[in-house]
């Protein structure tokens, strides 16, 4: 059993890490940024990236901390940063979760460019006061020569966002493969749905992913 994951990040469970191959399809780079104020109650991550390119962690201390999903959480973790995530991960669970957890205060939204703002959208409406922070941008490479081979030898690949899914779309596909595309949310899946292509569903921080993804191929 061949499979890839396209994580940016990968999945931080050694027994992960050995089972399936991590190739990421884009890079993240860092930008310069300043924040509209210094003065907020409540700060949701909205990625790995947007943790490790965040810059004013003086902030953070006794403030409520969210984050969109484990693996976010678990990268603030490292950090010794305590926050609240959904389960599952996504931005439709989160809402639920901040209506839950309304405390009067203002937000800040740390994210990358052309991120997701629909949590922005959803306090805004909500008639809380919301600012974002973009921290960082997402790269293509500029080819994808050196890994396209990879993909013809897999079984599933694991799509987390619908930029790698584009991507591979747009660089690596071809009609001659015979695969199993995997997401990690319904979001993704609808996504790859709409370009024409169905893909399962997977628990990705699950203890048994491997097994998961056996039973589907």
């Amino acid at each position: 059993m061949n499979i890839i994951d396209t994580s940016s990040s990968g999945n931080e469970k050694e027994d992960f890490k050995k089972s399936i191959k991590n190739i990421p399809l884009f890079k993240t780079k860092g930008i310069e940024y300043e924040l509209p104020s210094k003065e907020y109650a409540n700060i949701i991550f909205q990625s790995m990236a947007s943790v490790g390119f965040f810059k004013e962690y003086e902030l953070i201390k006794n403030k409520n901390i969210f984050s969109m999903g484990k693996s976010t959480q678990n990268y603030l973790a490292q950090k010794k940063i305590k926050s609240i995530s959904p389960d599952p991960p996504g931005s439709e669970e989160l809402k639920k979760l901040l209506s839950k957890n309304k405390n009067g205060g203002n937000y800040l939204i740390v994210k990358g460019e052309k991120g997701l703002s629909e949590i922005f959208n959803y306090l805004n409406i909500s008639g809380e006061v919301v600012e974002e922070v973009i921290c960082y941008k997402r790269l293509k490479f500029d080819s994808y020569e050196h890994i396209k081979k990879e993909f013809y030898k897999v079984d599933a690949i694991i799509f987390t966002s619908t930029y790698a899914f584009e991507i591979f779309f747009e660089e690596i596909y071809s009609k001659k493969m015979n695969l199993k595309f995997l997401s990690i949310s319904q979001r993704i899946s609808k996504f790859i749905k709409e370009k024409g292509f169905n893909s399962d569903l997977v628990d990705y921080f699950s203890n048994d992913l491997e097994e998961q993804i056996k039973k589907l191929i």
